[in-house]
């Protein structure tokens, strides 16, 4: 990728990858405007607008130029080389210039069915969205998220589009994915749904520890500066997943259950429903890590 190259990348894309979503879009898709990426505020004073084909933006309180200048800037490089470099590696070494998109790299025109969504691959974390919305946002260790989690490729068959997502494997094979944005939370399943389950460096001991979202057991290590749980972990994913959740617990006989659940309501009546059917071998643990949720 050279300069030339670079200028012609979509700045909404390069942002949406970044974590930032547009809080207006105006002019038919030409202009779109966000809360500054540089600092934290509640008015949006930063836009970027399509002119001269390609894309330049301008933020009130501090500078502007072309998507070269916006790297710059975003990661306080001072050198071209770098900016360019770091955008090879924001596209994973596969970038096609875009005239006029209004599509982000992750975001879904409208919620897709599991079954619109094909799976693509799976690898390594490397995509500097995912890492900086784990590490920055979710304030996750990043050898924790690399441990657990994988960079999902999938093809969107109802747009013919290719996304990416944050992902964990379940028992069944599939994926469970999200997409790098609090913003933005899309959730889905690829290849099947299920459960996924973590072997503890103690298992066979009768601990269990079950955990709605893959976010929620990252952030409970790395909270407790580890990188397991003496127990098995069950990953839900969907509270609507209970009933998968509970058969597995009785087939392997568990008899102290951990649960870390959400505080909302939905949370706690998954959490007393446990405590119903397993009585006082549940241990709700739903306190502990809420500091670190967002």
């Amino acid at each position: 990728m050279n300069i030339d190259e670079a200028k012609k990348l979509s700045l909404p894309d390069i942002l949406s990858r970044l974590g930032h979503e547009p809080f207006e879009i105006k002019n038919g898709g030409q202009e779109y405007w966000y809360r500054s990426p540089f600092r934290h505020e509640k008015e949006p004073s930063f836009h970027t607008s399509f002119l001269g084909g390609k894309w330049i933006w301008n933020d009130f309180a501090d500078s502007g130029g072309t998507v070269i200048d916006f790297i710059l800037r975003h990661e306080n490089y001072s050198k071209i080389s770098d900016a360019l470099r770091f955008l090879r590696n924001l596209y994973g070494g596969s970038y096609t210039p875009k005239q006029h998109p209004s599509l982000f790299s992750f975001q879904q025109p409208a919620e897709p069915k599991a079954k619109q969504l094909e799976f693509l691959g799976a690898s390594e974390l490397k995509n500097p969205a995912i890492l900086n919305y784990l590490t920055l946002q979710r304030k996750i260790e990043e050898n924790i998220a690399k441990m657990y989690l994988k960079e999902v490729h999938y093809l969107n068959k109802g747009n013919g589009k290719e996304y990416f997502a944050l992902g964990m494997e379940n028992r069944s094979g599939g994926y469970e994915i999200r997409v790098a944005s609090d913003e933005y939370p899309f959730k889905s399943a690829l290849i099947k749904r299920d459960i996924s389950l973590i072997p503890g460096f103690k298992s066979g001991y009768g601990i269990v520890n079950v955990f709605e979202g893959m976010t929620d057991f990252l952030s409970l290590l790395t909270m407790m500066k580890t990188d397991n749980l003496a127990g098995d972990t069950i990953i839900m994913h969907s509270l609507s997943s209970y009933k998968q959740t509970v058969a597995y617990i009785q087939e392997q006989g568990y008899n102290s259950i951990h649960t870390y659940l959400d505080n909302n309501h939905s949370g706690q009546k998954v959490t007393k429903q446990f405590q119903e059917d397993f009585g006082n071998q549940v241990r709700n643990e739903s306190g502990i890590f809420m500091p670190l949720r967002i």
